[in-house]
């Protein structure tokens, strides 16, 4: 696929919202076709071979020798492919009406030593849509196994689903420029 600046590497500029008219316009079928907000974020369940990985890049730059050069950048591609083969996609829902008190109510309220609290992991499993079945048992373990980052990484992510900031109509380059080269629009 060509990299070349061009149409299908620039934000489309009609990217207003449909003007509807107000004389034929159906709020309620409009209401009825309404969704809570997402968002979605990649984890690495393998964050440990960042290290590794930063640590072989610099090998390989301070080396002189080829056959050295060669076994390093064996082991960092494949490291870098262990890595990206332990990703996983999350994608999380904004909390409807009603929601938040429901699971407060049917929760006892008990922190873990970072302050998150079985409630946190339950309003996790209920916004996640995104792999099918994750259970507040299952946030809670990710939290033991992966730490901090896991947390950080999953609450950033589902809160802004919840808040629904700076909602847009996302732009990809890469889709316009498939899409562009295919001969289809």
């Amino acid at each position: 696929m060509s990299k070349q600046p061009g149409a299908a590497f620039s934000k489309p500029t009609d990217d207003t919202p449909t003007t509807h008219d107000v004389a034929t316009f159906d709020l309620r079928a409009w209401i009825a076709g309404t969704a809570p907000v997402t968002r979605s974020v990649t984890v690495y369940g393998r964050p440990d071979l960042q290290g590794e990985i930063e640590a072989l890049r610099d090998d390989l730059a301070e080396t002189d020798d080829p056959a050295d050069a060669l076994t390093i950048a064996r082991t960092l591609e494949a490291k870098r492919a262990e890595m990206t083969g332990s990703a996983l996609r999350f994608r999380f829902r904004g909390l409807r009406n009603g929601e938040l008190e429901e699971l407060r109510a049917a929760t006892a309220a008990t922190a873990d030593a970072d302050g998150v609290t079985e409630l946190d992991y339950r309003i996790l499993e209920r916004q996640c849509v995104a792999p099918a079945g994750v259970t507040w048992g299952d946030f809670a373990t990710l939290h033991t196994t992966l730490g901090a980052y896991f947390m950080r990484t999953i609450m950033r992510t589902a809160s802004e689903a919840v808040t629904g900031g700076g909602v847009d109509v996302p732009f990809s380059s890469a889709s316009s420029a498939l899409i562009k080269d295919s001969g289809k629009s």
